[in-house]
């Protein structure tokens, strides 16, 4: 078992025994389906916000990884039913109050979805890879609609700066989503990295492939996926934006975590515009790749 707490990197107490440890719901678990946790109360009493801004609860607690000291979930007291459960880190903003106070803004549940999510049973063996799945379903569930881009997946901020990261010449709109190859008048805006050609370095196996164009999004401005060649070359996949970091100087794109292996279990990109269908294929391809030991490659844990 790998244990996770809180009181390495990014402590800021220093305090490494506070909290209470919690293992795994089975007798006997595989070391890859589950993780010992410890809960910290340093961050206990900040205001949660649902999406809309309605508050939901308070934070009692947070739990992080051992090996890294990064956060993986706050421990959210859910004040309507009385009872816990975790958020993924990725799935929270910081953000202050109207008093100007901090408080946790999350990225797209609201306090009806929130009661649809597993609690956390803080004093009883409960963290394994099973209900670690169920968390991320019931979390999926909530960005839908016009929320589905809130999706941490969908943080441009690795690779853009600005809001929006395609203009177009003559405001012209397309279908949603649409490759920017074929759009006449549409480029990456100014002052943006145009990645197009540039090297993608999958960072899991140090293999190489290159960026051969982006996926846009007409409505929003922005990039969503940006397609890639398959190892083989006799094949296209959808990356979406929020896995990639750029590294300028290096004029470079990083996927953290990704192998070659992992390109080739994505669904084919047949080419043209994408569906919500096929976004949906992706992101459950993603969740079935990076799962287990791999889950916290994910942005829902990218703090």
């Amino acid at each position: 078992m790998r244990e996770l707490k809180f009181g390495q990197e990014g402590d800021p107490t220093g305090d490494h025994t506070a909290g209470r440890e919690i293992t795994t719901l089975n007798q006997a678990p595989a070391a890859e389906d589950s993780a010992v946790l410890r809960a910290v109360p340093d961050l206990r009493g900040v205001r949660v916000e649902d999406a809309s801004g309605i508050p939901v609860g308070a934070l009692f607690g947070a739990l992080a990884e051992a090996e890294t000291g990064l956060l993986r979930y706050i421990d959210l007291e859910l004040k309507t039913l009385d009872r816990h459960i975790l958020v993924p880190i990725g799935h929270a903003r910081v953000t202050r109050d109207q008093r100007d106070a901090p408080c946790i803004r999350l990225r797209a549940a609201l306090l009806e979805q929130l009661e649809q999510v597993p609690p956390f049973a803080a004093d009883v063996d409960h963290i394994d890879d099973p209900f670690e799945r169920a968390l991320l379903e019931a979390y999926g569930r909530t960005f839908s609609g016009e929320r589905y881009y809130a999706h941490p997946a969908y943080d441009h901020s690795g690779i853009f700066v600005g809001d929006h990261t395609v203009v177009s010449d003559d405001g012209a709109g397309a279908e949603p989503l649409s490759r920017l190859s074929y759009l006449s008048g549409w480029r990456v805006a100014s002052g943006e990295p145009n990645i197009r050609g540039w090297p993608l370095v999958l960072a899991g196996d140090g293999a190489r492939l290159e960026v051969n164009d982006l996926i846009i999004d007409t409505r929003a401005k922005r990039v969503r996926y940006v397609v890639v060649p398959t190892p083989d070359t006799k094949g296209a996949r959808l990356i979406p934006i929020g896995f990639l970091r750029v590294d300028g100087d290096a004029r470079e794109v990083v996927a953290a975590g990704f192998t070659a292996a992992d390109i080739v279990e994505l669904p084919p990109y047949l080419g043209g515009g994408v569906t919500r269908a096929g976004e949906d294929s992706v992101n459950a391809a993603m969740r079935r790749i990076f799962s287990g030991r791999r889950r916290y490659l994910l942005p829902d844990f990218r703090t």
